[in-house]
């Protein structure tokens, strides 16, 4: 019989809530896995307090192309602001080696 040692440890901090955008080499837009139809800010601001519901400060979680243009991305952000959700990061992809 093995005895482990104890530890008073913290339980992990939860996650924050987040809203995964994805946004693909034509420019088009996904909230949480679901296509949005949006070609400005403020429609995509609208699509994005849509898709939150109830979360209070949600991460806003850009997955971009790299072959998407910047124009997108900054739209996302752009909407993200407009919606009051001042977190913003990104994704990336480990370089191959």
């Amino acid at each position: 019989q093995i005895n482990l040692p104890t530890a008073d440890a913290q339980k992990p901090a939860d996650r924050p809530e987040q809203l995964d955008v994805a946004v693909d080499a034509k420019g088009n837009y996904m909230i949480n896995k679901a296509p949005v139809p949006a070609n400005n800010a403020a429609t995509l601001s609208a699509a994005l307090k849509s898709a939150a519901g109830d979360m209070k400060d949600p991460v806003v979680v850009i997955n971009a192309d790299a072959n998407a243009a910047h124009q997108s991305v900054v739209r996302v952000m752009e909407a993200a602001q407009l919606a009051g959700y001042a977190r913003i990061t990104f994704t990336t992809q480990a370089a191959r080696k």
